[in-house]
């Protein structure tokens, strides 16, 4: 007869979750559930009534590590909701920006996994890559953002500042020498992934993590509003999902997409974009692992089209209709992002929201370890980097406007 199991906390990666699994007698998953037990902090709700310009800076603070992505969205989103268009020069900082967040990102969850799938003779040299690696995309958030952690040149209608021609160069320079280092972490990580083998031995499921929902991207290394319809996409509570035993416990919506989950983050970019079909959690290392070539190749490419001597910041007034929803949608390192603003004639917000990338990932992910024992659950979670603190924004009422928790309790 089956039982429940319960891995919490999960862990190598950012923020606080756990898995509750349905397993048959031989231990494969029949039913999973991951959740995240973040605590909610109602960003969304506070920042009403505040003006239009303390919201990138308030959202960054989301986390530590996808900073410049909540910024970039949020920015663009109260962009669209005034009807603002930032200098070419100033999206193009952007641009770069976001990419040094994700060639920052991505070798740090490599580091993550590496316990994984690293042998003790390789640690050294591992190791020293992807510092050198996060070294330079950090440089890029601090030259560009002001700097790396929660980066002030993120602004309404663009970018603060532009850089200088000094700066543009190392940029260049720290930038080829990403490349290389790029290219040696895939000649090593890949022909790891592609065996499907743990370091101490034990072999993967071969399907492990395989699942059948779609997937959402709207540009391989940016973000674009219109290739996403987000009248279609609509959130679920926890409770409309998941038995009422685990809703309880979580604290993220489930959003879909014209009805369904959808998977986010390098592997949906590169079936998007790259016509890259593989499946399973070991596929989504595998693209993440290309991706940083991806990145790199396009900060080169901004490099050599960005004028430093631009207009980066427009002068239109930060003031809208109270009505227009603004939709900003940035390709986060773990996936499709999205903020949504309304702002009043007095430049104030009235309306806010975010469906961050994890957000997307975490009801998938619990439908991604069934079929598989238990024992491989958290190999699932780690593929997709989770950032649960992200993800975090919600609290559930009942129809008498009581908070669902309070409901319970008494």
């Amino acid at each position: 007869m089956g039982k429940i199991v319960e891995i919490n906390p999960t862990t190598r990666h950012e923020g606080h979750t756990k898995l509750v699994l349905k397993i048959d007698d031989e231990g494969i998953v029949e039913k999973g559930a991951y959740l995240s037990v973040t605590p909610v902090r109602g960003f969304e709700k506070f920042l009403v009534g505040k003006p239009a310009e303390f919201a990138p800076l308030a959202v960054m603070r989301f986390c530590g590590i996808c900073q410049a992505a909540h910024g970039i969205s949020s920015a663009e989103a109260i962009e669209d909701a005034c009807n603002i268009t930032p200098p070419k020069d100033g999206l193009l900082l952007r641009e770069l920006l976001g990419i040094g967040n994700k060639m920052h990102s991505h070798p740090l969850h490599q580091f993550l996994i590496s316990p994984d799938f690293v042998p003790e003779k390789d640690k050294s040299e591992f190791i020293k890559r992807v510092q050198a690696m996060r070294k330079v995309g950090q440089y890029i958030c601090d030259v560009v953002g002001g700097e790396a952690i929660h980066p002030p040149n993120i602004m309404i209608g663009g970018m603060a500042k532009n850089i200088t021609e000094s700066v543009k160069s190392k940029i260049y320079y720290k930038c080829k020498e990403y490349e290389k280092l790029a290219k040696e972490q895939i000649d090593y990580l890949i022909p790891i992934f592609e065996n499907k083998t743990l370091v101490d031995g034990t072999e993967l499921p071969e399907k492990l993590g395989y699942h059948d929902f779609g997937y959402i991207a709207t540009h391989p290394t940016y973000g674009d509003r219109t290739k996403i319809d987000q009248d279609n996409v609509v959130e679920y509570t926890p409770f409309d999902v998941y038995d009422r035993d685990v809703a309880i416990q979580a604290s993220t919506t489930i959003p879909t997409l014209n009805g369904r989950l959808a998977e986010v983050g390098p592997r949906a970019r590169f079936n998007k974009f790259f016509d890259f079909k593989e499946k399973g959690a070991m596929a989504i290392h595998v693209a993440r692992a290309y991706e940083m070539i991806v990145h790199v190749k396009r900060a080169l490419e901004i490099i050599d089209e960005l004028n430093v001597n631009g207009k980066t910041l427009s002068d239109e007034p930060v003031i809208g209709d109270g009505e227009k929803i603004g939709l900003g949608v940035h390709e986060a390192a773990r996936g499709h992002n999205t903020h949504q603003a309304s702002i009043d004639k007095n430049g104030r917000i009235t309306y806010y929201n975010a469906i961050v990338a994890t957000t997307w990932n975490i009801p998938l992910i619990g439908k991604a370890i069934e079929g598989s024992h238990y024992k491989f659950a958290e190999h699932v979670v780690r593929a997709y980097d989770p950032c649960v603190s992200c993800a975090t924004h919600m609290i559930v009422k009942d129809y008498d406007n009581k908070t669902v928790d309070e409901k319970f309790i008494q």
